[in-house]
């Protein structure tokens, strides 16, 4: 629908659009990487807007030779995330639609 979407607007007026279509947009960190900057990036590439964006870090690949010390660092970073009420300048996150997508988030 994306694709017709699109071309219908460059073919009539050339209309704006945004095309929100459900990306699944990677992390690849390899192991040159700064371990402390790539789990930050990934941990908000993720978690940004509640992860409910279509540009979202769902997916992260690292290379297997950092993989445990990634997983552990993120896991970590993940449990020291603010979530509260979205006004208040101290808190990272508002709250989940409801338990059954909080309880996904954690796992």
């Amino acid at each position: 629908v994306g694709k017709l979407v699109q071309q219908g607007s460059g073919a009539s007026n050339l209309k704006r659009v945004t095309l929100e279509l459900g990306g699944k947009s990677p992390n690849i960190i390899f192991d040159d990487a700064d371990i402390e900057a790539a789990v930050e990036g990934a941990h908000q590439a993720l978690f940004f807007n509640m992860g409910q964006c279509c540009c979202a870090g769902s997916r992260t690949f690292v290379q297997d030779t950092i993989y445990d010390e990634f997983v552990a660092r993120s896991g970590e970073r993940a449990k020291q995330r603010t979530v509260g009420v979205p006004f208040d300048e101290k808190v990272e996150q508002g709250p989940q639609i409801d338990k059954e997508q909080m309880d996904k988030t954690l796992r």
